[in-house]
């Protein structure tokens, strides 16, 4: 699946509201965590018949990383507008949509706090 499938999946499976292609889209596993954060998602945007207008995907950050931003309206017109990494493993390209990932055994999570001056 190249950059441009992988949009047209995810807005696929928000009009779908599944979130099993969130998932796969999003290249991470199914588990607990991944399923909350893919029905938080579908209860934000999901099942509002939403038709493309234009993606456009980058490779600005390297073969296996870029950016894809997408364009959508959905059936009463109301615009989306959304940026997205895109990165591709194994061959095929995935969405960052997950952000709740929870970190890896023995692995500290990165820090968001604010570095002390």
């Amino acid at each position: 699946m190249g950059a441009r499938e992988a949009v047209v999946a995810y807005v696929d499976a928000l009009n779908s509201r599944s979130v099993a292609g969130l998932i796969d889209v999003g290249g991470v596993k199914d588990e607990k965590w991944s399923r909350q954060e893919a029905e938080r998602i579908l209860a934000d945007r999901g099942g509002r018949g939403w038709k493309i207008k234009n993606v456009q995907v980058e490779q600005d950050m390297g073969p296996d990383t870029g950016s894809a931003r997408l364009t959508a309206e959905d059936k009463t017109g109301k615009a989306m507008r959304d940026t997205f990494t895109v990165t591709r493993k194994d061959g095929t390209w995935h969405l960052v949509v997950f952000t709740q990932q929870p970190a890896e055994p023995g692995k500290d999570p990165a820090s968001t706090d604010k570095p002390s001056s």
